[in-house]
């Protein structure tokens, strides 16, 4: 989003709110509704190519979360048998299905927010106070897609080098360390001699997994190291041009302009009236002891309509942008 621009602080306080919103609403058709609205966004935003990597993560956590949470925890009156006297509750189930969408959606709302603010804005909004914190806050940010970059053109280089393509993809410590592997297995190898063993090395699914183990290992020592070695650069290049020795100033000026607060208003206005929604009880359901929702109540109130207007003004500005472009 560059024709509209928003300063840092607010995005910060917006994606904040969100945040807070996730972990606080329960009603399926708020979460439902912020959950449409945020994958609209991301959409918009060029980066729902990241929701697949997004859900090979989600979808194994999700499913240990809605199995877990029913057999840990027996709190509910309505109890489903499954065998004899093993039970779990329509509650705790209901509970884990509702945890692991806003887990879902805190997820999405961070891959928007690594789309909206760099991390030189992140530096921007705390370098002065907060040099140290900053840095850290950023470099976590910043680990997870760099590292998943990172790790996507390792693994196209590796099929460009099966393909006959000559690329030196690891450093000479990578060789002797993936040698003197290769040699502690032979040795092992050798020095056995059970019928499994013998039957397991004939075994082409076994060589087939070995070799696989063996590219993955090797994947992820390039990443490391590669990761590893950069970071040594940045922080030697950071001391060297004196970080935190003295006041520091940022190459990024950013200047409070009319549309931000218009859109710290509309922040303001509308999380008002949704939290005066919370505390009268709509958005958040009564999970425990007993489950009282019902999809027949419709959620066509102020407080949801307020929710909704809060979650807009990005995707409006989003669709504002590709307007002006085209």
């Amino acid at each position: 989003m560059e024709l509209t621009r928003i300063h840092p602080l607010v995005y910060l306080i917006y994606y904040f709110i969100m945040i807070v919103f996730a972990f606080i609403i329960r009603d399926p058709y708020f979460l439902l509704s912020f959950l449409i609205l945020i994958l609209v966004l991301i959409s918009l935003q060029g980066i729902s190519s990241e929701l697949k990597n997004i859900m090979k993560l989600f979808l194994p956590l999700s499913i240990l979360i809605i199995i877990l949470n029913p057999l840990l925890n027996k709190q509910g009156v309505h109890k489903i048998y499954l065998f004899k006297n093993f039970f779990i509750t329509y509650e705790a189930f209901a509970f884990g299905v509702l945890m692991s969408l806003a887990l879902l959606i805190v997820i999405l709302i961070f891959s928007s927010y690594n789309r909206s603010v760099t991390y030189q804005d992140m530096l921007y909004i705390f370098s002065k106070r907060l040099p140290v914190i900053s840095m850290v806050i950023v470099m976590a940010l910043r680990f997870v897609p760099l590292i998943n970059s990172r790790t996507i053109e390792i693994q196209k280089l590796n099929k460009l080098k099966s393909n006959g393509v000559e690329i030196n993809l690891e450093n000479s410590n990578d060789d002797n360390n993936l040698e003197e592997f290769d040699s502690n297995i032979s040795n092992i190898e050798s020095s056995s001699n059970s019928k499994f063993l013998a039957k397991l090395n004939s075994s082409k699914k076994f060589h087939k997994i070995r070799e696989e183990s063996k590219v993955i290992g090797k994947i992820m020592a390039v990443t490391v190291s590669w990761s590893l070695e950069e970071s040594m650069f940045t922080a030697k290049s950071m001391k060297a041009r004196g970080y935190n020795a003295y006041n520091r100033t940022s190459y990024l000026s950013y200047d409070y302009s009319l549309a931000d607060i218009f859109f710290l208003l509309l922040i303001i206005f509308t999380v008002s009236i949704v939290t005066a929604g919370f505390m009268q009880g709509y958005g958040i359901i009564n999970i425990y002891p007993s489950f009282d929702f019902s999809f027949s109540d419709l959620p066509l109130n102020i407080y949801y309509f307020a929710f909704i207007i809060f979650l807009l003004p990005l995707i409006y500005l989003e669709i504002k942008e590709r307007l002006l472009w085209h």
